[in-house]
């Protein structure tokens, strides 16, 4: 299931674009459905029936703007729930956000502005691995292939995950980014502030390799 953390649930492209990226690389039939965040807080159990795993995804929107239930349901969500997990962008962010982290506005490279005149990082990037933060669970030679993908990813984000609480781990950075992803040490939990689900013909493959990866802990 994706969750569309967005405040405004017709907000659904960056949602729609994870949904399109998934389906290429999952059998066909798999069952992927995305639902707002607020019909997943409302009826936690219906939704999330039978449902193997969760991908947050982005947001148009700062979370300061959010009501004061959000994030401490996220966080009973994340740690209730035991399958693999995934936070893309702002799903990131709001893990990072749940569970005691910090979020600032991003600096480095602008292309233009967001919500608010923040500054934006959009485009191609170059993402370095941390290999000895890397957890057991993801699939052996991942830093490796990582290499030979590599590396580039596609970005664009107008705030950035800037603290990060224990037991998170970063386990990859970029000039502009220091925190470009995060992953939890036991548990199937890989967050990134990259679009793993773009740009993958134009040079941005790590990001499919990415993808890849984590949907192999499904198995």
């Amino acid at each position: 299931m994706i969750i569309n953390l967005n405040l405004d649930p017709s907000q659904s492209q960056g949602c729609d674009g994870i949904d399109r990226a998934l389906r290429q690389l999952t059998r066909p039939g798999t069952g992927i459905l995305t639902r707002p965040f607020a019909q997943v807080r409302s009826d936690p159990r219906g939704c999330l029936h039978g449902v193997q795993a969760l991908v947050f995804g982005p947001q148009g929107t700062p979370f300061s703007v959010y009501d004061a239930n959000f994030l401490p349901w996220l966080r009973e969500l994340v740690d209730a729930f035991r399958g693999p997990m995934l936070g893309i962008c702002g799903g990131m962010q709001a893990l990072a956000l749940a569970h005691g982290g910090r979020v600032a506005p991003a600096s480095g490279q602008v292309v233009g502005s967001d919500y608010n005149g923040l500054r934006k990082i959009s485009g191609p990037m170059d993402v370095a691995l941390h290999p000895d933060a890397l957890p057991s669970w993801l699939p052996p030679g991942f830093s490796r292939t990582w290499q030979e993908a590599g590396g580039r990813t596609h970005q664009s984000h107008v705030e950035q995950v800037i603290a990060l609480p224990l037991p998170w781990r970063v386990v990859a950075s970029s000039a502009p980014t220091p925190i470009e992803a995060f992953a939890h040490p036991q548990r199937p939990i890989l967050a990134s502030q990259f679009h793993p689900e773009c740009g993958w013909e134009q040079g941005c493959g790590a990001g499919r390799l990415w993808l890849e990866s984590w949907l192999q802990t499904l198995d």
